[in-house]
């Protein structure tokens, strides 16, 4: 299980992520449905995914149309859904390794461990 903890001044939680979430969330992302939709919001917002008419009009709309696009072809990639799963299983040996510790100058910290 990952156990994501923040500790600030005036809170403290901690969020537990079941390995079996994080299977569950990959076969659904690597799925043909979520692929199709994506690709008819790509197809329906003009091919400007999520362009918002308040940013700056020199905004690099196509960078983000690629990241989009270069997203896609992985998830589409069939070895992607195997790669995943073997990471997934991987991590699940590594119990006890910090991932992300860092603290903010506010005292803000974030825990992130296997």
């Amino acid at each position: 299980m990952i156990t994501v903890k923040v500790k600030s001044k005036g809170y403290a939680f901690v969020i537990p992520v079941p390995y079996a979430v994080l299977r569950m969330g990959s076969g659904i992302l690597t799925s043909g449905l979520v692929q199709r939709k994506m690709k008819d919001w790509m197809n329906k917002s003009g091919g400007h995914v999520g362009e918002d008419s308040s940013r700056n009009p020199d905004f690099d709309s196509d960078g983000r149309r690629f990241g989009t696009e270069l997203l896609l072809s992985i998830l589409e990639n069939a070895s992607t859904q195997q790669a995943i799963r073997q990471l997934i299983k991987d991590l699940q040996r590594c119990k006890g390794t910090v991932l992300v510790d860092v603290q903010a100058q506010d005292g803000t910290k974030v825990l992130i461990k296997l």
